[in-house]
């Protein structure tokens, strides 16, 4: 396997243990809080050891040697309660544990200390935001486009001069590039040729955007054939430009694509499993048909591969087990068989099937067929569940996701608020310029709360102009505080509409869960704050049920 490839695994492989890990250090916090003050009980304790014991070996394997020191120390506390709880500390030690979730906030610390200020979970910095370099020789233009991705929390670079720009390439690559084709002069391809040079030194080529006053084929063509990724015709419109770019960058930004194989044959599974994780798939593999089904709850795959002829249920029985349940109609299954008779094919495929393939099968016809069909999955996921102008969860769907997340933070005690917006004024932006320019309102608006707001965090379209925010391991300061941060930057955005240029701004109503709240309660009491919000003058955040006690924040 060649090192690069290894080393892009091992990557994403880390990327993904993060993830679990820090879920798994969230529950365990939960659950030590749920633990008496001074109970006895060993099995509580037991698990919790052994969950430690986990972490301590995997959070090393993965080079998070700090975890892993903290982990081990702590499961060695455990085991000293145990041997004697009349000597421990029960409540100390309970209550160390309950700040297991502040462990992936600083790695460098050996032993992660107790948090003596808000949580910083909530916080909408990225850990890592995107590099951007941009080469435009109209200052006011560079410094109006710099400003729109400052404020998508990018960090963009203005360069005035190509050689600068070509340097600071070869010095750190950034995660995209946007060029002004008109650059320097009457030569409307002096900024491509710039973007050409770059090219020839990066491995892989970078994401490349261009800019040009001209709307000339030819000069499409050409930045077509250089890997041009957007092209903008002056003069620029920087939300909708900043739009194509995190639109782009969001893709890759998705988690892995997910399959699950089911086959007797332990050395195909092997196989298979090994060529598609090489490439970047997360891969459950099954050798018993009957855990297919729980499998599909736990893991929710992209694509169902299925080995034809297995000795206790074949793939196509299994097939039609699977689409027995609706839920599962939409994920495509892919057959494997040794078998090339045509006329069996044929009958697999008649069963709830929609590829087929037959072993052995080639590295990449297996990713080919399995990547068009995951993303083809992905993408019929997401026209279903997302509203087509954001790119948000749409109304039904984060109802539905706000209820599971509710009940799970009344389960484990974990704080969750929930954030309605509205853009202020918004039917006047209609009727003063019209839908196509309140479209790019009503988008600016998403890719904000999209790229500022964690992953973990559900952001929707809840109707209209109007927004609806979950925000999970949030307590109501800390969230208050985040929306007044994206209010102040959707303040600063400039808006075109023809050659006239005007601003915008939002008002929100924020309330955490309590015990009483239901889905329905939860959304109706954000509403009212937010009603109290608009009722005050707009432009601001409440957190309270009267605008006398706290109207802005």
């Amino acid at each position: 396997m060649p090192e690069l490839m290894i080393q892009t695994r091992l990557t994403q492989m880390r990327e993904e243990y993060t993830v679990w890990l820090h879920q798994e250090l969230i529950q365990l916090a939960a659950a030590a809080r749920m633990l008496p003050p001074d109970s006895h009980d060993p099995d509580p304790w037991r698990m919790m050891r052994d969950r430690l014991h986990k972490i301590a070996g995997g959070a090393g394997t993965f080079g998070l040697a700090s975890i892993s020191e903290a982990a081990h120390l702590f499961e060695q506390r455990i085991d000293a309660l145990l041997a004697d709880p009349a000597d421990a500390n029960i409540n100390e030690l309970r209550v160390s544990l309950s700040t297991l979730s502040t462990w992936t906030r600083d790695l460098s610390s050996k032993q992660p200390a107790r948090p003596t200020g808000p949580s910083r979970i909530g916080q909408i910095e990225p850990l890592n935001p995107r590099h951007i370099y941009i080469l435009e020789d109209d200052k006011t233009l560079g410094a109006q486009l710099h400003d729109i991705l400052a404020s998508f929390h990018y960090r963009p670079t203005l360069f005035t001069d190509s050689e600068a720009l070509i340097e600071a390439c070869r010095h750190m690559r950034p995660d995209a590039l946007i060029l002004d084709l008109h650059f320097g002069g009457e030569n409307a391809i002096d900024g491509l040729s710039i973007g050409e040079a770059i090219q020839r030194e990066m491995n892989p080529p970078l994401p490349l955007f261009a800019t040009d006053e001209s709307q000339q084929f030819d000069v499409q063509l050409r930045a077509v054939r250089a890997g041009v990724e957007g092209f903008f015709s002056r003069p620029l419109e920087p939300i909708r430009l900043a739009g194509v770019l995190e639109n782009h960058l969001r893709r890759h930004r998705a988690p892995p694509m997910r399959v699950l194989i089911v086959d007797d044959d332990q050395a195909a599974l092997g196989y298979h499993q090994l060529v598609l994780e090489t490439a970047g798939f997360s891969v459950i593999t099954l050798s018993e048909p009957e855990e297919t089904l729980s499998t599909l709850e736990s893991f929710n795959p992209d694509v169902l591969v299925l080995d034809v002829r297995m000795p206790r249920c074949s793939g196509p029985e299994l097939a039609q087990i699977v689409r027995y349940h609706t839920r599962w109609l939409q994920v495509p299954i892919v057959y494997l068989s040794a078998v090339g008779d045509a006329g069996e094919q044929l009958v697999a495929m008649t069963k709830a099937g929609d590829d087929f393939l037959v072993k052995p099968i080639a590295p990449n016809i297996l990713l080919a067929a399995v990547t068009a069909r995951a993303r083809r999955a992905r993408m019929l996921s997401m026209a279903l569940s997302r509203d087509g102008l954001t790119g948000l969860l749409k109304h039904a769907d984060i109802k539905e996701q706000l209820a599971t997340s509710l009940a799970r933070a009344q389960r484990t005690g974990i704080p969750l608020c929930a954030a309605m917006i509205d853009i202020d004024h918004f039917k006047s932006v209609n009727d003063t310029h019209g839908h196509l320019v309140g479209d790019d309102v009503i988008h600016a608006l998403a890719s904000l709360l999209h790229r500022r707001l964690r992953t973990s965090d559900l952001v929707s379209r809840y109707g209209g102009e109007e927004f609806l925010a979950v925000m999970h391991d949030c307590e109501l300061e800390q969230a208050t505080r985040i929306f007044d941060e994206l209010r102040v930057a959707f303040n600063k955005f400039q808006f075109l509409a023809g050659q006239d240029v005007f601003f915008s701004s939002f008002s929100a109503g924020i309330i955490q869960a309590t015990a009483g709240h239901d889905m329905e309660t939860l959304i109706d009491d954000a509403d009212r704050r937010l009603y109290v919000a608009k009722r005050a003058g707009r432009n601001r955040v409440v957190a309270a049920e009267s605008s006398e006690l706290s109207p802005t924040i």
